[in-house]
């Protein structure tokens, strides 16, 4: 059986998650704790995650080098890349992902601490603190009370991405790598309290979830 290392609050992760899921292959979960490169590299050979370890014992990092690769060893399951999405669609998903990517990590960095892998967790938390301040240069609180000004840098690309997603039901008429990418990366902007998202993009993430049987959000304890 496939086994997926990862950690639950993580957008990278959760591409997987999701992709595994809508895919209905079967894999054992592996939670990492958020301890650092080291404690990374002894669970799993790579200095971050997600990483995948196939049947064959082979490992792969990087979420959506693992999700062509799902497609190209899961022949009998819906692919994700070719006949889902055109190369140029892709493109467009990519750079609208790039386009936003700064004022999005400022976003959900503080609202991430909200899974209790990561906020309930004083080493996890001590190591995602040091790295998010020293990456974003500003404290996680800093961050937090400078929230609506992100979410206004980056209210037009929502937008375009929620006209084509309530015009489409997915990002093309069926779920492919772009909805992994979109719904992973932008779960965290579901915790934010004092921000209302359009309701179309709310409808858009429940039905990705429901497609691929999973739920993305925080779990109690």
């Amino acid at each position: 059986m496939l086994t997926l290392m990862h950690f639950d609050f993580c957008p990278f992760c959760q591409r997987v998650r999701l992709a595994l899921g809508y895919k209905k292959i079967a894999f054992a979960e592996q939670p990492v704790r958020f301890y650092g490169p080291e404690h990374f590299q002894s669970i799993s050979g790579f200095d971050r995650l997600p990483v995948v370890e196939y049947p064959d014992g082979t490992r792969q990092g990087e979420s959506l080098e693992i999700i062509a690769e799902l497609d190209r060893r899961f022949l009998e399951t819906p692919p994700l890349f070719r006949g889902s999405i055109t190369d140029s669609e892709w493109e467009s998903v990519q750079a609208w992902r790039a386009r936003i990517s700064g004022m999005l990590f400022r976003l959900i960095a503080p609202a991430l601490t909200q899974y209790a892998s990561l906020g309930q967790d004083a080493r996890a938390m001590a190591y995602y603190r040091d790295r998010m301040e020293n990456w974003l240069e500003d404290t996680l609180e800093g961050l937090r009370e400078r929230r609506q000004e992100w979410y206004a840098g980056m209210a037009a690309d929502l937008q375009e991405v929620t006209e084509r997603v309530a015009r489409y039901g997915f990002y093309t008429p069926v779920f492919s790598v772009a909805d992994t990418l979109i719904t992973g990366d932008l779960t965290g902007l579901r915790l934010l309290e004092d921000i209302q998202l359009p309701p179309e993009l709310t409808a858009y993430f429940a039905r990705v979830e429901a497609a691929a049987h999973i739920s993305l959000l925080p779990t109690g304890g």
